[in-house]
């Protein structure tokens, strides 16, 4: 997915946010922004993808402000949020008839958890949220068909920090039918993106197979960027479950043969891209 004219203002605003995270010297917050605009403006027209730009202007910003992970204390919030509800919404996918859409749509809900969408906010009242979502269901819903093809070798793309750990009900049933799942997290912190650590925290590196990285920490899959074995299983994967609006940007054009998307449309463009409106959650599959 390309970037498109309503991206920049985001992109913008979260540099400045994050800016204001970790430092109160104004100047310093000036050149955070003064460097996002010039990174923007010299991308932009090249209409490429905006996860890619963004990861460009994110690093960037981090350089300016001198804080590797403006998103830290983010970060242990909504894991500590996601830990405390887990055997609430366990129980609730425990309770369908279809444990695995169930646990497709508890992970879709998990993918509210992200700090970096302008006009998004992160519920508090969290399980009341979840229920309602739930109850609402999936605008888009491949989920047969997905779940045909976890029999096989399945990478597991992740998203944020808190939603990964609500994505451990899904990858426990997607480990009852694969013959290898492999879960890849960011290479370096960025945004409030999970990490190795954050992975291991909810225990999500002892249900697969692997763990692996993105590499460099990008917002998304830059290819380009990718460690060998991270590319070599994305490759030869039967099926890539992609979970967030990142990856959707960086893969809904790719070549790769059957793509899983599960994420909820937090903002216009992406909701537009897909189809749907903004809050509709889908899990859709791409070939």
């Amino acid at each position: 997915m390309k970037i498109t004219p309503r991206c920049p203002a985001c992109l913008i605003n979260r540099a400045c946010l994050e800016a204001e995270m970790v430092t109160s010297d104004r100047e310093t917050v000036y050149r955070a922004v003064e460097e996002a605009l010039k990174i923007v403006s010299r991308r932009f027209p090249e209409r490429g993808i905006n996860a890619v730009i963004a990861t460009e202007m994110h690093r960037k910003v981090y350089e300016v402000i001198g804080c590797e992970d403006p998103y830290a204390e983010v970060k242990r919030k909504a894991n500590e949020i996601a830990m405390k509800y887990l055997p609430e919404v366990k129980a609730v996918v425990e309770k369908g008839s279809d444990r695995f859409k169930a646990s497709v749509l508890a992970s879709i809900i998990g993918n509210t958890f992200d700090y970096g969408v302008m006009g998004h906010e992160v519920r508090e009242d969290f399980m009341e949220f979840f229920l309602n979502s739930f109850k609402k269901g999936l605008r888009i819903d491949d989920t047969p068909e997905i779940k045909e093809l976890c029999g096989g070798r399945v990478v597991y793309l992740t998203d944020n920090a808190g939603e990964i750990v609500l994505d451990t009900l899904l990858m426990k049933e997607i480990k009852k039918l694969c013959e290898r799942l492999t879960l890849v997290v960011r290479g370096k912190p960025i945004l409030s993106d999970a990490t190795v650590e954050d992975a291991k925290l909810c225990g999500a590196d002892r249900i697969a197979d692997e763990l692996l990285t993105n590499g460099k920490g990008a917002i998304g899959i830059i290819v380009e960027e990718l460690p060998e074995e991270t590319k070599d299983r994305i490759d030869s994967a039967d099926v890539i479950v992609a979970k967030g609006m990142a990856n959707y940007e960086c893969l809904s054009d790719s070549e790769y043969r059957n793509v899983a998307f599960l994420l909820t449309a937090k903002c216009r463009p992406v909701a537009e891209d897909v189809g749907v409106n903004v809050g509709d959650m889908v899990a859709m599959l791409r070939h």
